[in-house]
């Protein structure tokens, strides 16, 4: 059996030429979850795994909140809710959309996926998309926790690695536009020596 593929699969392969990726620690920073309570028993597992991951990279429990909203039609409002209060690094959004006999699982999965796209687009903060969008509940257990792992860890991973690599990308902005540090030489003084 092959392994699944994740977004992580090629992480640190090596490359000709400059390559700037995001670190797996998110030591010192903090993140929200943004979760939906449709498909409660879904969802539940995703915020597990999400939380598992972060705390697996090194980001300590007082640093990772929880914001909940009925579906995920309402994910993306309530994630740039979020986003604009400045307090995190990173948003994990998760929800699970299962098919069903009408149309409606097509907007939702539609619109969910467009407001949160357009938030990460942005690149103001980082932002993963976690919210599932299976033809069924076995899918759906499946990818959130069971066969195909958790793809709320997945998505807390992908936050982790974004906020960082967003840091490093600003760090880098800052030592670029600092001025240059000009070095004075030292003073010299002509007192006479004595005798």
């Amino acid at each position: 059996m092959s392994r699944p593929e994740t977004k992580a699969s090629s992480y640190g392969t090596e490359h000709d030429g400059p390559v700037h990726e995001g670190g797996l620690s998110g030591n010192e920073r903090r993140f929200a979850i943004v979760a939906a309570r449709f498909n409660d028993f879904i969802v539940e597992k995703l915020i597990d795994g999400a939380r598992a991951a972060l705390r697996r990279a090194g980001v300590v429990h007082d640093d990772i909140e929880l914001y909940r909203c009925p579906g995920a039609m309402e994910i993306p409002g309530l994630a740039r809710k979020v986003a604009d209060t400045g307090k995190f690094d990173g948003i994990v959004c998760l929800g699970a959309v299962i098919r069903g006999a009408t149309p409606h699982f097509d907007l939702v999965v539609r619109e969910a996926a467009a407001g949160v796209g357009a938030l990460a687009a942005e690149g103001k903060i980082a932002v993963a998309f976690g919210v599932l969008a299976c033809d069924n509940i076995e899918q759906a257990v499946e990818r959130a926790g069971a066969k195909a792992g958790n793809r709320g860890a997945d998505a807390a991973m992908v936050a982790v690695e974004m906020a960082d690599l967003y840091a490093r990308i600003e760090a880098e902005k800052k030592a670029e536009a600092a001025p240059p540090v000009s070095v004075v030489p030292a003073p010299t003084t002509d007192l006479p020596r004595r005798k």
